[in-house]
């Protein structure tokens, strides 16, 4: 009995230990979630691009930063982009600018909390920047929605995939993305319950389920950081009426437009043509 009592209290120890920690960690989500740059460390005036100043007040507080470019054409899809979770939109410049080159309008724009946008990133205020650029390009940008692809990498993917569900848009491309923030939290923190005390969900997969316009996941092989098959089995869901599925063999995390050159622009530029077909969209 002394033997099953002391085994019976040091599981109960153990289990009192893990939660303890898991609580610390949900009280750190945040910090251990985003990873913010405040330093712009490049600029679209040194890749010879035309674009105009944003700063918005989304819902919730804070402000949200970006620069839009606009298309060349008045026809022409506008990639909206939903960046990871590190950085900021500086650091995507070399990766949009190629598009922006072919045509494609885009807006490039910080999360609160990231570049020049002041506040605290969370689920939900993602997703209300989110909500906050879509009025913009619809009202003072005055593009049709329908123009609209939503661009969302890695933890983007969760807010691009709120938008589209929430809001009219024209097409979704997703790259390096994950199903759900809890599958994510067992591969970063193994045995610890972290992802039974999760404040912030990432439904990517539950949100993809309602979203109504053609969308296209792209996801390489060997990603070291959201697995293959994390994004094989995103690539699965019901729900968007035509859905294209971009393996790209021995791809890593967002490095796909590294890897693949101009096959890589070409394939998301006639995606996102297709996705927003005739005059301005209509």
């Amino acid at each position: 009995m002394g033997v099953l009592k002391s085994l019976w209290v040091g599981s109960v120890s153990m289990l009192v230990v893990l939660l303890v920690v898991a609580l610390l960690i949900r009280l750190l989500e945040n910090r251990l979630t985003f990873f913010p740059s405040a330093v712009l460390e490049a600029h679209p005036d040194s890749y010879g691009l035309s674009y105009r100043e944003m700063l918005l007040e989304p819902a919730g507080g804070g402000t949200v930063h970006g620069w839009y470019f606009p298309p060349a054409r008045a026809d022409a899809p506008v990639l909206v982009v939903f960046h990871g979770n590190a950085g900021n939109i500086s650091h995507r410049l070399d990766w949009i600018a190629p598009f922006v080159r072919r045509g494609l309008g885009a807006l490039l724009f910080d999360y609160r909390g990231y570049g020049l946008s002041q506040g605290r990133p969370s689920e939900k205020s993602l997703q209300e920047d989110a909500l906050a650029v879509w009025d913009y390009l619809t009202g003072s940008a005055a593009l049709p929605a329908r123009r609209l692809v939503l661009f969302g990498r890695s933890l983007g993917s969760a807010p691009a995939c709120y938008l589209a569900v929430q809001r009219q848009v024209g097409g979704l491309i997703l790259e390096g993305a994950f199903c759900r923030g809890s599958e994510m939290a067992r591969r970063i923190f193994g045995f610890l319950p972290v992802h039974l005390v999760m404040k912030n969900r990432w439904e990517v997969a539950g949100m993809l389920s309602g979203v109504r316009v053609p969308t296209l996941i792209i996801h390489g092989t060997a990603d070291e950081v959201v697995p293959f098959e994390f994004g094989k089995r995103l690539a699965q869901t019901k729900g968007p009426p035509r859905l294209e599925w971009w393996q790209v063999s021995g791809g890593g995390h967002l490095d796909l437009h590294f890897l693949l050159g101009e096959s890589y622009y070409g394939r998301v530029e006639r995606f996102a043509g297709e996705a927003v077909p005739g005059p301005a969209g209509l």
